[in-house]
């Protein structure tokens, strides 16, 4: 179970740390010019990539190798570092005259042991024995094992063909470097191990008495460190040991913590020439690691970016009569990554707010965000909220809504399509009106009286006053006082031709109308 748990907290710490910006913030070239291939420099706290050289650039790995051994370690092995396992006599050959801790055959190890020695001495025998052991003889099972844990991991740009580094088909890249220690650091028993100056490795089968492992990182050991020496160095590895008689580039891994500020060094490639300490071990790498340490922190610091008590900016309140504008503060001081010299104000804030708020609001409501950006590049997103309460007025509230609906755009399609339909029927009654022929000719057939008098029977009867109101509204004749007949003679001949006309125009108006 503990296993399970301190698996899932290490990918959650993981993906918290992969939503980071897409470029360096900083650049050390004024302090120092960096000769590595590549390089990497990230703070921890605020997932700030301080500086970026090539940072996915692809190199060999060598013996960096065995963090990534020392990763599926720990996510499979975590509770049982205490267990033993007897150094195989089949992997003698592989890691001859690489065995740096002297960890010799059928000699009984615990893994702990075996995760100091590869931590401090970059033993290739303690890393090719514990994987030869956990994987019962299946090297190749175990580098899938390695090589899936990556890609779990994040890494997009490494390849592991071996547990400890000596094949050259190993390959890396910075940002790859700093994902893998990132992870690793989740782990307890390894920050505790990869800090350690020196370790006393205890008797063995063919070892009387114990033996001290100096770790080959000078920078964590104050006695022996020299120049390279930093208090602020928290652990961290080499790919290959320093160079004497021989010259070429190397890599080194680390992370360091001062003032309560972490961050991850991954420095690929640096030429030997660029360690210009004096030593006749040459440690190029490292050099510039230090070197980048000291620029870090000296030019930098974690601060607060903004003051909770002070009005970051007011936005307009509606329909409200206790004030017209409100103040917003922000929800935190949002500690992050600022120089050194300077404060907050060095930041650039990007606001972003509605064109006003609506009453009711509570104190404490969030309104909107503020961004943060230092040198171009997004350091944070921070809440805005109301200072205060601010209570709704109805009278205000009922007037604003009502002057809103007169405007709106739903009023304004009803008024226009009530228009154009009193226009159409206005229109069609006319063209009605003009077709209909005003008299029928004394010659018509028999025939077309017979059909005329069948339609007129099959409707109900109308009284004279309506037929009255119907001619004067169409304007047929006008009405005589007194009088329920029409009083021109013209009418009284053609009203019983046109009646069903007006019956029927008559009932269409009012289905409209209702």
């Amino acid at each position: 179970m503990k296993r399970i748990f301190a698996l899932v907290l290490s990918f959650a710490v993981l993906f918290s740390c992969l939503l980071l910006p897409a470029g360096a913030m900083f650049d050390p070239t004024p302090v120092y010019q960096v000769q590595a291939q590549s390089a990497y420099i990230v703070n921890t706290d605020t997932n700030i990539i301080v500086y970026d050289k090539d940072s996915a650039k692809q190199v060999p790995a060598g013996g960096l190798t065995k963090y990534m051994t020392v990763a599926l370690l720990l996510t499979n092995y975590a509770d049982h570092l205490d267990d033993t396992f007897q150094m195989p006599f089949a992997i003698s050959d592989y890691v001859y005259n690489t065995n740096n801790a002297d960890m010799r055959s059928n000699e009984t190890f615990t893994y702990r042991e075996a995760v100091y020695a590869m931590l401090t001495r970059n033993a290739n025998e303690a890393a090719m024995g514990l994987a030869y052991t956990l994987s019962g003889g299946d090297l190749a099972g175990w580098v899938s094992q390695m090589n899936t844990l990556s890609q779990r991991i994040g890494t997009t740009g490494s390849t592991w063909t071996d547990a400890c580094g000596i094949d050259s088909g190993n390959v890396t890249c910075a940002v790859d470097m700093y994902l893998i220690l990132r992870y690793l650091m989740s782990f307890d028993a390894f920050a505790e191990i990869s800090g350690a100056p020196t370790f006393t490795m205890p008797a063995k089968e063919k070892h009387r008495s114990s033996s001290i492992l100096v770790s080959q990182n000078a920078a964590l050991s104050k006695s022996s460190g020299g120049k390279y020496y930093r208090s602020a160095m928290q652990g961290g590895m080499c790919d290959v040991t320093a160079f004497k008689n021989d010259s070429g580039r190397q890599s080194y891994v680390s992370w360091a913590n001062k003032d309560g500020a972490t961050y991850i060094f991954c420095v690929m490639q640096s030429p030997d020439t660029c360690d210009d300490f004096g030593y006749a071990n040459r440690r190029p790498a490292l050099c510039e690691t230090v070197k980048l340490m000291d620029w870090v922190f000296d030019s930098f610091s974690i601060q607060a970016a903004l003051d909770t008590d002070l009005t970051l900016a007011e936005i307009p309140v509606k329909y409200s009569s206790d004030t017209s504008s409100l103040q917003l503060y922000p929800a935190d001081s949002m500690m992050t990554l600022l120089p050194s010299t300077g404060d907050g104000s060095v930041t650039q804030k990007y606001f972003h707010l509605p064109d006003a708020v609506s009453a009711p609001i509570q104190q404490g409501d969030v309104v909107g965000t503020v961004e943060l950006k230092l040198a171009g590049e997004t350091i944070g997103v921070v809440d805005l909220i109301a200072g205060q309460d601010v209570s709704l007025n109805p009278l205000l509230f009922t007037v604003a809504r009502f002057r809103e609906f007169l405007g709106s755009l739903y009023l304004k399609v009803v008024i226009t399509l009530s228009i154009i339909s009193s226009t159409r029927c206005a229109a069609a009654s006319r063209a009605s009106c003009l077709k209909k022929p005003m008299h029928t000719p004394r010659t018509a057939s028999r025939v077309s009286r017979t059909r005329r008098s069948r339609t007129t029977s099959a409707r109900p009867e109308r009284s004279s006053a309506e037929s009255l109101r119907a001619c004067a509204r169409w304007g047929c004749c006008r009405p005589a006082a007194g009088r329920s007949t029409c009083s021109t003679a013209p009418h009284s001949r053609v009203w019983p031709i046109y009646r069903q006309f007006f019956l029927r125009f008559h009932r269409w108006q009012g289905c409209l109308e209702a």
